[in-house]
């Protein structure tokens, strides 16, 4: 997903996975998958069949385990700052942060095709790929926008 804020002499991109589910959403969820899995497991032990408690269980707190790992892996963002004369790359991962500055006037916009395709930023042999977690379409979109800023200037 890619939100645009025009501000003075200063345009922002901010860039972040699409999101399913909100972290509210993800509790609902679980406590009713939780719920229901539970009913099921208390009938089977009642029919004689108690194995299937802790297997439910386990189930549970493996899906819980995925469904954070996946809301975390969505918490990252990607900040791109256009001033007149530079461009600030900003990461926010979960695991690292990093921020890259490029002067307006030698920045290269590359796009790497491939089945996976990569739209890096650069000059003086130092690049940084934005939007990874995007999909084509918005990729695209994002290096046809950085191509026209590029050009353009914010008085």
């Amino acid at each position: 997903m890619i939100e645009q804020r025009r501000g003075e002499g200063e345009l922002r991109l901010i860039l972040r996975p699409n999101a399913s589910l909100s972290p509210a959403q993800a509790r609902l969820l679980l406590g009713a998958l939780g719920l229901l899995m539970g009913m099921i497991g208390l009938s089977f032990a009642a029919m004689g069949a108690w194995l299937v408690l802790p297997f439910s269980g386990g189930e549970l707190l493996l899906l819980g385990y995925a469904l954070g790992y996946s809301m975390r892996r969505s918490a990252v963002r990607e900040i791109i700052t256009v001033t007149d004369d530079r461009l600030c790359v900003e990461h926010q991962g979960i695991d690292r942060r990093y921020r890259r500055e490029f002067l307006r006037a030698w920045l290269r916009i590359e796009w790497r095709g491939g089945p996976t395709p990569r739209l890096l930023l650069g000059s003086h042999g130092k690049w940084v790929e934005v939007g990874a977690f995007l999909g084509e379409e918005e990729k695209r979109g994002l290096a046809k926008t950085l191509q026209q800023v590029r050009a353009q200037h914010f008085d």
